[in-house]
């Protein structure tokens, strides 16, 4: 009989960029609905600060929706279930071609933030200048910072810009070129200034669909890696000129990370723990265990992370 016809198989490395993608549509989804039911506290007719959800973890090996799975990792999903629901978060959303900016505060008192939003190139950026602002290279292309007004257990808009006049701002920017991101630092009050002065959060904002974005091959590089304890390892994760977007990290020990699943700016980078759940654990074997997946990586196919890392 005539031979077989070839095998149409997703490889392992293809079989990976897909579960990425699949759970990074999940978290996506997450965020923007946890994110709506939060600020619809600044709603008198809704007043909501949250939701419940299915499902937070699994008993058993599988496919499933849940955020934790059966080994208790952390899916990209829990970590932003874990934002979402900080004590101060501060969101970025598009509505009707406006650029809306809302702070959701749990504190019982009022308080203030500072609030900062930046129009940020995706590729390119010379890492040299990233100091500066309206400097040729620089990642950060435009930004505006002002104090604001945090109402107590409650959510605010604080900003609402059109998004063409923003971009308007950088001639240079496209929407599949740059976007925009909002970092917040607000004054603690009530309980949690017991365990910290300030709170920091921080919202990116994507002006087209993702596939739609102009994005390079990141260059991830390690750097600083501590043994804290017995069972938690410190790293930090870093970027050069190129973003790396919808970043995770993954291990096959048992445990999860501090952060996870975020996006890094050209020229920037994020400190991570590593919290074992199976005993102690070394530097050696939490960092031969990693391996990191972004954006670029689901779209073109997964490389050896490993293979990039400069410790």
């Amino acid at each position: 009989g005539p031979p077989p016809p070839p095998c149409m198989c997703i490889g392992w490395a293809s079989a990976s960029s897909h579960d990425l993608i699949i759970h990074s549509s999940q978290a996506l989804c997450f965020d923007t609905a946890f994110g709506y039911w939060r600020r619809l506290r600044s709603e008198p007719q809704a007043l909501t600060m949250g939701i419940l959800y299915w499902q937070l973890n699994d008993v058993w090996p599988g496919a499933s929706w849940s955020g934790i799975d059966s080994a208790s990792r952390w899916k990209p999903m829990q970590y932003v279930v874990k934002r979402q629901y900080n004590d101060f978060v501060v969101q970025a959303y598009e509505t009707n071609e406006h650029l809306e900016v809302f702070v959701v505060s749990d504190m019982p008192l009022p308080t203030t933030a500072l609030i900062r939003v930046s129009i940020v190139r995706l590729t390119g950026a010379e890492c040299a200048t990233a100091g500066a602002n309206n400097t040729e290279g620089s990642p950060v292309v435009w930004t505006a910072a002002k104090k604001v007004q945090v109402p107590a257990t409650n959510a605010a808009i604080v900003f609402n810009s059109s998004v063409s006049e923003l971009f308007g701002l950088v001639p240079d920017c496209s929407y599949d070129t740059c976007y925009v991101t909002v970092d917040a630092e607000a004054d603690a009050v009530g309980p949690v200034a017991l365990q910290t002065p300030k709170l920091r959060s921080r919202a990116d904002r994507f002006m087209m669909e993702y596939k739609h974005l102009k994005i390079s091959k990141p260059l991830i590089q390690l750097s600083n890696i501590e043994q804290v304890t017995d069972t938690v390892v410190k790293f930090t994760v870093s970027v050069a000129g190129d973003a790396s977007l919808l970043t995770y990290w993954d291990s096959d020990l048992l445990g999860h990370f501090s952060d996870n699943f975020v996006n890094l700016a050209p020229c920037s980078s994020v400190d991570v723990e590593f919290k074992s759940d199976q005993g102690p654990v070394t530097t050696t074997e939490v960092i031969s265990s990693l391996t990191i997946q972004d954006l670029f990586d689901a779209q073109s196919d997964l490389y050896t992370p490993s293979a990039a890392f400069q410790a």
